[in-house]
């Protein structure tokens, strides 16, 4: 799958660069509301017992699109998403929250298809751990804390650096340049620290997004 992913990066980027592209190139930004949250796997359950919640964060960067036909087209771009979960949980000892929103660099890489305004997409991602905040409360008291990505050897790494998945979105043209759509993102890494990884435990992102894209330029 990572093999997949890395030429399909290549091929955007060759086509990003080459001098010699006759397609139409749209160039754009694209922002919009990320509700995030976490699916447990593998043989042992790091979520057993507990029921996350999905927590809203962001989504915003560029877009690159290249028109192969009048209606197929390949999409990239450089975006910075907002992923994570929420953990609300009550026992005798009082009322525990947490609430974990890493932040990842992701470059997309997408087959895009556009008909009368209408647009879908799909295809890989792959996201490089770039920040974030954990935000803790017990009993009405809260301490925030900086999102760690490592491989376990530091006691706070709480995420792998690397993730990858896939996204399929569905859009439309609503005023000429702008577009609104709707997206599912697919974790298919394991967003545990190597160390988790090791011992059997799994964790999945999964991701439903709604954003606006202002598309402008071309050739």
């Amino acid at each position: 799958m990572k093999k997949h992913l890395f030429l399909l990066l290549l091929l955007a980027a060759s086509l990003a660069t080459s001098t010699h592209l006759n397609a139409q190139v749209k160039f754009g930004v694209k922002a919009g509301l990320n509700l995030a949250n976490i699916n447990s796997g593998g043989d042992e359950d790091v979520l057993d017992g507990l029921d996350p919640k999905m927590t809203p964060t962001f989504l915003v960067g560029g877009v690159v699109e290249f028109g192969l036909t009048e209606n197929l087209g390949i999409g990239t771009g450089v975006q910075l998403s907002g992923k994570g979960f929420k953990l609300e949980e009550e026992d005798e000892f009082g009322k525990y929250s947490i609430r974990s929103n890493p932040l990842y660099l992701q470059v997309p890489v997408s087959i895009n298809y556009q008909n009368n305004g209408f647009f879908a997409s799909f295809g890989p991602y792959l996201g490089f751990g770039v920040g974030g905040k954990n935000k803790e409360t017990f009993d009405g008291e809260s301490d925030t804390y900086d999102v760690e990505f490592g491989d376990g050897s530091n006691e706070d790494d709480l995420y792998s650096p690397l993730d990858y998945g896939l996204t399929l979105e569905l859009g439309y043209a609503v005023a000429g340049a702008v577009r609104l759509s709707a997206s599912y993102q697919l974790g298919l890494a394991n967003a545990l620290p190597k160390t988790f990884k090791d011992e059997g435990y799994k964790v999945n992102h999964q991701v439903i997004g709604v954003a606006a894209t202002y598309l402008f330029g071309g050739q």
